[in-house]
């Protein structure tokens, strides 16, 4: 015989051996039955009636059964009563009807279907179990019962060997401390790890969850929440990335932070920040900002930090906004180093070279403090070098000076201001459009009265001078008090603004500023 056809007669020796091995390892043994009938009349050629503890062997599988119909050319069985499927010695699988197919090893189990694999509990009346890629598939509802959890689905997939549940449509996980509703979800058995893969929800006593995509960790109640994720309880925070952990309360957040106070109107915004829910302590910075929402408009204020920590009644907290402070709203508009805002009383206190401009003026002080009055600003007390000023005319400028001043507002308009401790004013008195002089006056305490944001008269007390004068007998440099400046180019026109911080010129506010050209500098 040639070489090349007793190589070729050798691998077709090899090929039908494999072939009847292979064949040999998919075919359905009978190892028990009561009962073994044929009826070809009734049931076909090929076809065996096994009735009464009827067992099946298919590789590393056992398969009981009241009574069978085997299909010995096809290599198939159908099952009825008390079906039970045990795949190596850890898996079994219960139900009322079976159709397995020896060469695809599908099991189709119906009826009051029982999946039990070590903790896991699988129940439906539609499951299909795969041997040969050892999974199981569910549709028309299912349940999973893994300890503590209860999972479940319109939908899902079981992996024995990796302990993966992937679940679709419908989905339900209950946990005695919060339940789950999702659209997708993928499940680890022996971790207790649930990957979230679509819209979901996780609802418990304190608060709910949200997230489109992440993970939440059922044995260690710790969460990965991304897309459109947020976490709502007494207050809402939201982000791109949230990390939370629920035993602590406590949540970290990456990029597009928002915490949202309801009780207090208030939004504190970041690309990085934290909030404990138990403590009720936030802090947000990298393009930190707070939002403070009245009837009509809302304050926008931007910070390197900010910070709220919460008083003891628990519903109140101070918000502390530290470094480079600038807001704005159309009607205030200002900036300073820090700013406190107290819930208790509604009121923002700004520290360290603060500047306002509001009702047409520029108020300055060492501190500033406004107080609100259902949510309309009532009051200002300015403490230590106190400056309002307001521009009469180009040029021109209505000033009040004083240790201490306190603003009163009406209607969104400085009605009354009083001035404790070395009072000065100079304002320019109008005749309808024209200035009639300069008008300057000083005393130890002055209260000033305003009309249309015009000073109507001035009441002084305690050693009180004063002198009106023709504008052209007064000296340029009298008509400005010692500390005067305007600063009117470092207002925020816009809230954007609020972002772009510029250094001011430094100099001392209690000295005479003549030196200064102050319209070229400012």
């Amino acid at each position: 015989m040639p070489i090349s056809r007793c190589i070729f007669a050798i691998l077709f020796a090899v090929f039908l051996c494999g072939s009847h091995n292979t064949f040999a390892q998919k075919k359905i043994l009978v190892n028990n039955a009561d009962s073994l009938n044929y009826d070809e009349a009734r049931y076909g050629k090929d076809v065996q009636v096994l009735i009464g503890n009827v067992e099946f062997e298919h590789q590393t599988a056992l398969m009981y059964c009241d009574t069978a119909y085997r299909f010995v050319g096809s290599n198939k069985f159908d099952a009825f009563g008390n079906i039970h499927i045990i795949q190596n010695d850890t898996l079994h699988l219960y139900g009322n009807t079976l159709k397995y197919n020896g060469n695809t090893g599908i099991a189709e189990v119906r009826d009051n279907v029982r999946l039990i694999n070590k903790d896991v509990v699988l129940t439906t009346d539609y499951l299909d179990y795969d041997r040969v890629n050892n999974f199981a598939y569910y549709f028309n509802f299912g349940k999973i019962v893994n300890k503590e959890n209860t999972l479940t689905s319109k939908k899902g997939y079981y992996y024995p060997d990796t302990d993966q549940t992937h679940f679709k449509d419908s989905v339900v996980a209950v946990n005695p401390k919060y339940t789950i509703y999702s659209d997708t979800l993928i499940y680890n058995t022996v971790t207790k790890m649930a990957n979230i893969k679509g819209p979901t929800y996780i609802i418990g006593d304190s608060n709910t969850i949200y997230a489109e995509a992440g993970y939440y960790d059922m044995l260690n109640d710790l969460a990965l929440l991304k897309e459109n994720a947020y976490v709502e309880g007494k207050q809402l925070l939201k982000g791109d990335t949230i990390y939370y952990n629920r035993v602590k309360g406590y949540g970290e957040v990456f990029n597009h932070m928002e915490l949202h106070d309801t009780t207090n109107n208030v939004i504190i915004k970041g690309d990085y920040g934290f909030y404990n829910e138990i403590t009720q302590d936030a802090l947000a910075t990298k393009n930190a900002q707070l939002l403070q929402i009245y009837n009509i408009d809302t304050l926008f204020l931007h910070a390197d930090t900010l910070q709220a920590v919460p008083l003891e009644n628990g519903d109140d907290k101070l918000i502390k906004a530290f470094r480079k402070v600038k807001y704005f709203r159309p009607d205030m508009q200002g900036r300073c180093d820090s700013m406190v805002f107290d819930s208790r009383d509604t009121t923002n206190t700004f520290y360290y070279d603060p500047i306002m401009w509001s009702m047409g003026n520029q108020l300055t002080a060492d501190v500033i403090k406004m107080y609100t009055k259902n949510e309309v600003m009532d009051k200002i007390d300015m403490i230590d070098r106190s400056f309002i000023i307001s521009e009469e005319d180009t040029g021109r400028y209505n000033q009040i000076k004083g240790k201490k001043m306190t603003g009163y507002v009406r209607d969104n308009e400085l009605y009354k201001i009083d001035v404790d401790g070395n009072a000065q004013s100079i304002y320019f008195p109008k005749d309808k459009k024209n200035i009639l002089g300069v008008n300057r006056a000083e005393s130890s305490n002055m209260t000033i009265y305003l009309k249309k944001r015009q000073v109507d008269q001035i009441r002084m007390r305690v050693s009180p001078t004063g002198s009106m004068n023709p504008l052209v007998l007064v000296a340029e440099e009298k008509l400005r008090l010692d500390g005067f400046y305007w600063l009117e180019k470092f207002r925020p026109k816009r809230k954007e603004d609020i972002f772009i911080w510029e250094i001011l010129p430094t100099f001392d506010r209690g000295e005479d500023q003549s030196e200064y050209n102050l319209d070229d500098t400012y």
